[in-house]
């Protein structure tokens, strides 16, 4: 069965086959390309539908960053990307609204800064200044933030001798006082607080500073208040006392000596009399309960008047002893009527002419003068007395203050008058002030408020 039969051979060309193969390779090649080409297209399409709103979003979130919150990030759907897109544009909403309220409150904060009485000055932790106001410009009389920003707190506040930025923190300093008073005349209280965290880290400071020079300086005139009325009281009080204890021992029966010893404790009680009614006129003056009682006066028969009382005076004393003196008048023949209260002016009058004679020289010239200005009139009273030393002309009208302690108390000055008269003045809407020359005399001026009057402005019943 297995022994050859015969053999077949055929021949055929395969060209076609090779040809076919080929056209379907090609047909391959083609269809791959194809697929790869709308592959490649349908992936492009794919990726930028997917890339363009993470690329508006990364868009977005930039101008986010810049601070321009107008923009929206388109929202396609609701997958994954959408729900991002719309969590942006949330974002955004939320930032927008947290930094409109920060510069709200920036602004707030800046008006309230601006227009606070009191300087602020904020520092970072190292104590160098970040912010500050412009009174605290003033009240340190600086002239451009410029120059205090990133500076020492301790430096502007000249305070580095005294103090480090750790005692402020460490020791608990809430307020010290800072006296520029040689400098800019200002007194300063500066409050400190720390700016504290949560978790209790200091990040910097606030320091307050308040202008207490007027406060200062009443409770300095205060004390010295106190203290000269005391000495002015005990003056007189121990000399009392001194001579009643004179008395008590015996010196009542000596009928010479007895009469002396009374007629000085009289002097002395008078003199503390007048001392605290004159007080209590000034008391009165300070609380504003004085009551005035205004009248339009002829102020130049009232000056005349006066000067008469003082004439008079002079002509009647008979003492050889007594200071003799000679009052020259230049007064206006014009009828001058001012809205005044009589007795008090007169007080005012009557205290610097005392004052006038006391310290002129025996035989001296007291000069009074009386004119009109446009809205004043303008009384002047002059002596040819010591005078007043520069340095003590701006204290005249202080209480208690004099020039010459001893001659004043001697001749039973209380140190009040010339304070009380410039107390009245200023009731009567006046000023008053004084001129000297050490060695050459004093001369004192009152001005008041006048108005001219005119016959023309009297009523004419007719008219009424």
């Amino acid at each position: 069965t297995n022994n050859v039969v015969g053999a077949v051979y055929m021949r055929a060309s395969l060209e076609s086959v090779y040809s076919t193969i080929n056209n379907i390779s090609l047909i391959y090649v083609f269809a791959a390309l194809i697929t790869i080409v709308i592959g490649l297209g349908i992936t492009v399409i794919i990726s930028r539908e997917i890339t363009r709103p993470i690329e508006e979003m990364r868009k977005q979130t930039l101008r986010i960053a810049r601070g321009d919150y107008t923009g929206r990030v388109e929202v396609m759907g609701n997958d994954e990307l959408g729900q991002l897109a719309g969590a942006i544009n949330n974002l955004s909403v939320r930032v927008e609204e947290s930094q409109e309220i920060s510069e709200a409150e920036q602004r707030r904060l800046n008006s309230v800064l601006s227009h606070m009485s009191d300087g602020v000055l904020a520092t970072d932790r190292q104590g160098n200044i970040t912010v500050v106001n412009e009174t605290a410009l003033q009240l340190l009389e600086l002239d451009d933030d410029d120059n205090v920003i990133g500076k020492s707190l301790l430096d502007i506040l000249g305070i580095r001798q005294n103090y480090t930025m750790r005692e402020l923190v460490d020791d608990d300093v809430q307020q010290i006082l800072i006296d520029n008073s040689d400098s800019s005349g200002m007194i300063l209280s500066a409050y400190f607080s720390t700016i504290q965290r949560e978790s209790g880290f200091v990040s910097g400071f606030v320091c307050v500073l308040h202008d207490v020079t007027s406060q200062q300086k009443e409770d300095q005139e205060r004390k010295q208040f106190v203290s000269n009325v005391s000495h002015e009281l005990r003056t007189p009080l121990t000399s009392v006392k001194s001579y009643v204890e004179a008395l008590s021992d015996g010196a009542w029966k000596d009928q010479e000596i007895a009469p002396q010893f009374l007629k000085v404790v009289q002097d002395e009680t008078d003199r503390m009399i007048r001392m605290i009614n004159d007080l209590l006129s000034l008391s009165r003056m300070d609380s504003g309960t004085v009551k005035l009682n205004l009248e339009y006066v002829n102020i130049n028969e009232l000056f005349n008047y006066i000067l008469d009382r003082f004439d008079m005076i002079l002509k009647k004393e008979k003492d050889p002893d007594q200071k003799k003196y000679t009052i020259q008048r230049n007064i206006t023949k014009k009828d001058l009527w001012v809205e005044i209260d009589t007795d008090k002016f007169t007080q005012v009058i009557d205290n610097i002419m005392n004052n006038a004679v006391k310290y002129s020289p025996d035989g001296g010239v007291i000069t009074a003068r009386l004119m009109e200005t446009k809205n004043h009139v303008i009384m002047s009273i002059a002596d040819q007395g010591l005078g007043i030393p520069r340095k003590d002309i701006s204290h005249i009208f202080d209480r208690f203050f004099r020039v010459d302690k001893a001659r004043s108390r001697k001749q039973g000055g209380t140190g009040l008058g010339l304070a009380i008269s410039k107390e009245v003045v200023n009731l009567l809407g006046g000023q008053i002030w004084v001129d000297s020359i050490e060695g050459k005399g004093s001369t004192f001026y009152i001005s008041l408020p006048y108005v001219p009057y005119d016959e023309g402005d009297e009523w004419d019943d007719s008219e009424i």
